[in-house]
């Protein structure tokens, strides 16, 4: 996984130095696939993304929010969030109930766009933030302590990730690509059983695969 996170950080950071080094360029037509506009200096959208990853080798299904001023077509500055639950599996240490990892993180959206004024482009995007984690029983018998987590955990994380994007009108844009997620060490615990720890430290870090649409001004 540290050659994967290593190899995407390359990949991102020539990505970034090139497309800077086209900002200078007066690019002043915006090109879409299903009509033609005369583009605009400053922007900004919402954004919805869906998508898989894996934690604790289990297939999860991730959602997120974006909302991001765009800069000249190039630079984007805002906020984004993200959600994640996994299926649910028997756990044995605790009576062979249904237990399944929910949670979110999110903060600081950052991205660079290369040549984002064509039908067809690239992203560069990345999110700074912080994030938690449950380990959490899948069903709620109407015993609040079934439903309480088991265990919980804060973490901060770093997402880069590479889009591919479509700009299908003036205010639509189409994009798929993939990211890693890197998060500090997670410890989450059974509470019955000594501190016996549910997984490993590096149980959400990984990579994900998904679909953006995104509306706006961009």
């Amino acid at each position: 996984m540290k050659k994967t996170f290593i190899s995407l950080i390359v990949t991102v950071s020539t990505v970034f130095f090139i497309s800077t080094s086209l900002i200078g360029q007066d690019e002043t037509e915006y090109g879409t696939l299903l009509s033609r506009d005369n583009g605009f200096s400053h922007g900004a959208y919402v954004g919805m993304d869906f998508g898989y990853t894996e934690v604790a080798n289990r297939s999860s299904f991730l959602t997120g929010v974006t909302i991001a001023w765009v800069i000249d077509h190039t630079i984007e500055l805002g906020i984004a969030g993200k959600g994640f639950v996994t299926n649910p599996l028997p756990d044995l240490l605790l009576e062979n109930n249904n237990f399944m990892y929910a949670g979110g993180y999110g903060g600081l959206h950052c991205a660079v766009n290369v040549l984002g004024n064509k039908p067809i482009n690239i992203s560069i995007p990345i999110i700074l933030g912080v994030g938690e984690i449950s380990y959490i029983r899948s069903q709620y018998d109407g015993y609040y302590d079934n439903f309480y987590p088991e265990s919980h955990y804060m973490y901060f994380v770093i997402e880069p990730g590479i889009d591919l994007q479509l700009n299908m009108t003036k205010f639509f844009r189409l994009s798929a690509g993939v990211s890693y997620r890197y998060t500090s060490d997670i410890y989450l615990l059974y509470s019955n059983t000594n501190a016996q720890p549910i997984g490993s430290p590096s149980i959400l870090r990984g990579l994900n695969a998904g679909i953006k649409i995104k509306f706006g001004r961009f």
